[in-house]
């Protein structure tokens, strides 16, 4: 077995989970193409992101003291909601993030090399990776959408729909009912302690150190530490976490169609993942549903027909200067209530009787 590395190093792959925080933390060499990050030093974390960065062809080493983070869960999904069509798609949507270490089987040389003297080389080293993985990464893909709509009945299977996902995620496994039981092997565990968070409070003393634990200004836990040489493995892994959490179902975005796991309530039906706006189905389901409910009441329909008649009025008659200052006093009075209104202040049946008289 080998030994986990203490210092930098620019191969492997390393991933640990914390429930308690719903994170999941890596640690692997990764290229930095069109990417960057951001460092937090109190918690000892870096958040990658995609970003237009001058090509500078190294291989940016990774610490196992200092990894990346995301939420619980995210490497599966973005593998699962990947666009594997075209390299630029699947770099875009998940390589960009994850690296290619998990793929060293399809690397054409011996290794990605640790310094590329032009953009041009090290694209064609990516793309022929990708290229000699993808019906594999297809596979893969697919056998793991098949799991996961079965064990969370998101085709609306009926078969089982009371059962727990970890016991349909177990029978899955052993009755070999998706493919995805060939992933279970070849995965290898470093088990946490103590000893091994020494170098993470190298500063602190005796009494400084406990003091802060027991103020709960830091939490110090043990988490194992998994690695392996196959990315089907390491998805097997974060799969067989997620069915095991409580309360972290995974879902499909009634309006993008993409996996997601709740942040807040189980019920949710729109992911958070932004779109090449920036905006998220959440924010954009949430707006479509309150203008929805809002269209739906009498007193803002009123307030709709009265706005619509009356500055019809006034624009026809440009001259009348007393007509447009009561349009305008008209029409703070109105926005006003309903403000208190959305602020749950004013009843709907006052609004609407205010309305009526004020047509």
């Amino acid at each position: 077995m080998k030994e986990l590395p203490q210092n930098k190093f620019f191969e492997g792959f390393y991933i640990w989970f914390n429930k308690d925080k719903k994170e999941e933390y890596y640690a692997t060499p990764l290229y930095m193409h069109n990417t960057n990050f951001n460092m937090d030093n109190d918690n000892r974390t870096l958040k990658i992101y995609m970003k237009k960065e001058k090509f500078d062809g190294l291989k940016y080493p990774a610490v196992i003291n200092f990894p990346y983070v995301e939420s619980f869960g995210m490497m599966l999904l973005q593998f699962l909601n990947a666009d594997f069509s075209t390299f630029d798609k699947a770099y875009k949507t998940f390589f960009y993030a994850y690296g290619f270490e998990l793929l060293k089987e399809y690397v054409p040389y011996k290794e990605l090399e640790t310094t590329y003297s032009s953009e041009k080389k090290m694209l064609q080293a990516m793309k022929m990776t990708y290229e000699n993985s993808y019906g594999e990464l297809l596979e893969i893909q697919h056998n793991f959408k098949k799991c996961v709509d079965q064990i969370y009945n998101l085709h609306g299977e009926e078969e089982l729909k009371d059962c727990s996902a970890n016991s349909k995620f177990i029978a899955n496994i052993i009755t070999h009912k998706s493919d995805i039981y060939r992933y279970s092997n070849k995965i290898e565990v470093f088990l946490d302690n103590y000893a091994q968070k020494d170098h993470n409070y190298s500063g602190e003393t005796y009494e400084s150190l406990a003091q802060k634990l027991e103020d709960n200004k830091i939490s110090i836990k043990k988490h194992h530490i998994y690695t392996s040489e196959k990315l089907s493995n390491i998805l097997f892994l974060i799969l067989e976490e997620i069915v095991q959490a409580e309360n972290l179902p995974i879902k499909e975005c009634q309006s993008c169609g993409k996996y997601f796991i709740p942040t807040s309530r189980q019920d949710e039906i729109y992911c958070e993942f932004p779109d090449e706006k920036g905006k998220t189905c959440k924010e954009k389901g949430a707006s479509l549903t309150y203008k929805k409910n809002l269209e739906s009441i009498p007193a803002l329909l009123e307030y709709r027909r009265s706005y619509q008649k009356k500055i019809m009025i006034v624009s026809r008659n440009k001259e009348n200067k007393q007509l447009k200052k009561d349009f305008d006093k008209w029409k703070k009075e109105a926005q006003a209530r309903i403000k208190l209104f959305k602020q749950g202040k004013l009843e709907e049946e006052k609004l609407y009787n205010w309305m009526m008289e004020n047509k």
